[in-house]
């Protein structure tokens, strides 16, 4: 029989769980779906599944049916730290390496549930849990490192929400499960962990319904690039601000090093945010390096292209173009073009 403290953990984990799978429902279901919301409706699918399989009243409920949500509630990390990827690098692209956490996070629990020593089965949780911290604190760095770059408003708070608050309570779940290998969980601390997961689904849950359009779009190849008429879509306000970028953009401060949406701001004579807003809703760029990538590759096509600079080195090329190293221009470069830029270069030279 449950007592009242074993059916309020029961009420609060099936409510968290209900909010995780009609988020995931909700997201899955768009018309416009994206690689974002599948992911998104992924990770918010093992997180629902995650909360019913930890509770220590309804765990015994499941069965046979256990060591499903037990994989799918491990799987759940793997699932966070592919959504926030794609979720805040535009640049996003699957790798092998993208999956291997994943491969060895089921290895491992595959090895612990058929391995008897304890001392080996401690060990291989050690590893386990330190996997998923490692994960947690990739999150963090994905979200913080280029925060500044953002020009989505509701995905840039959503940055330092997720580096904050989920990143951190990720590490004290991890905690939570290694302390609780070693010794007996009071129910009390059920309680507060069912209600802390209820408590941060219904949050997230309003803030990414309310503004899943802007957080979940994904940038275009060409972001930004193919739109000649942009400037008849700038409202009467912003016109004068968007005339006097047009013209430093054209006078090249596109090719300062180190340039920021704050200087650029700054030179524009405009608040960093109107700037921000200018750049991403009138001209359709969602970060600031793809905004000076389009005037940038546009340049080093010219560049790599013309005869006269065939023995010029393509790093001196990238110093010039702005880049502080030859690593983030060939990554942009190729990220624009699908080829590198001394590929690039050996086509038009051998063309001509």
């Amino acid at each position: 029989m449950f007592d009242q403290g074993d059916i309020l953990e029961i009420a609060l984990r099936g409510g968290a769980a209900g909010i995780s799978f009609l988020l995931a429902l909700v997201l899955v279901s768009d018309e416009a779906r994206t690689r974002v919301k599948l992911l998104g409706a992924l990770f918010s699918f093992s997180i629902g599944v995650y909360v019913l399989v930890s509770g220590a009243a309804l765990a015994p409920l499941f069965g046979p049916f256990m060591v499903v949500g037990v994989i799918f509630a491990i799987a759940a990390t793997v699932f966070f730290w592919w959504f926030a990827a794609a979720l805040f690098d535009d640049n996003f692209r699957w790798r092998w390496w993208r999956v291997a956490p994943l491969i060895v996070l089921l290895g491992l629990f595959g090895l612990r549930a058929m391995i008897a020593n304890s001392l080996v089965s401690s060990t291989l949780l050690y590893i386990h849990l330190g996997l998923n911290a490692v994960l947690f604190a990739d999150v963090f760095r994905i979200a913080i490192v280029n925060a500044g770059d953002d020009l989505v408003d509701p995905r840039r708070r959503f940055r330092f929400v997720i580096a904050i608050i989920i990143a951190l309570f990720g590490i004290g779940v991890a905690a939570a499960d290694l302390i609780s290998s070693l010794y007996a969980i009071p129910q009390l601390l059920f309680i507060f962990h069912a209600a802390s997961v209820f408590t941060m689904n219904m949050v997230f849950g309003v803030w990414i319904l309310t503004s899943r359009e802007a957080l979940f779009a994904e940038a275009k190849p060409l972001e930004g690039a193919a739109a000649p008429d942009a400037a008849s879509l700038i409202s009467a306000a912003d016109r004068p601000a968007f005339e006097r970028l047009e013209a430093l953009m054209a006078d090249g401060v596109y090719r300062q090093e180190r340039l920021t949406v704050a200087v650029l701001a700054e030179k524009v004579g405009v608040p960093e945010h109107q700037l921000r807003k200018l750049i991403n809703g009138g001209l359709g760029f969602r970060n600031f390096s793809a905004f000076l990538n389009q005037r940038r590759i546009d340049d080093a096509k010219r560049l790599l292209g013309d005869p006269a600079n065939a023995r010029r080195q393509v790093l001196q090329i990238a110093l010039d173009l702005g880049y502080g190293s030859i690593a983030p221009f060939n990554r942009a470069f190729k990220n624009a073009t699908g080829k590198t830029p001394t590929e690039f270069r050996k086509d038009m030279l051998d063309a001509d």
